[in-house]
């Protein structure tokens, strides 16, 4: 906890100060744009990993893959094991942005 507050009562708190300065109409509307915000922070950064990595090696994940079939280095298996899990996480942040568009309370 920070300086006392559970993260609930910091997200609140924050939302609270967005919608006094006239920000948002309400504190649910400032939770909820706050929260999009993070996941679409998560998405472009997923992105950019991915984009690292295919730039590195000139080609996208499933060609590197089967290049790298009994012939990898470590360097290269360090890599495709990064490049796996962006993936994998780039996945279930936009599976859970659709959601919330989905379900949008405001």
């Amino acid at each position: 906890m920070i300086h006392g507050l559970s993260p609930a009562g910091v997200i609140n708190q924050v939302a609270t100060s967005l919608v006094a300065r006239q920000r948002y109409p309400s504190v649910e509307k400032a939770i909820w744009e706050i929260a999009l915000s993070s996941i679409r922070s998560k998405t472009v950064y997923y992105r950019k990993r991915i984009r690292k990595l295919e730039n590195r090696y000139g080609t996208d994940y499933d060609k590197f893959t089967a290049r790298l079939k009994n012939q990898a280095t470590p360097s290269e298996e360090d890599d495709w094991l990064e490049w796996r899990s962006a993936r994998s996480m780039l996945a279930d942040w936009q599976k859970t942005y659709q959601d919330m568009i989905h379900e949008s309370p405001c």
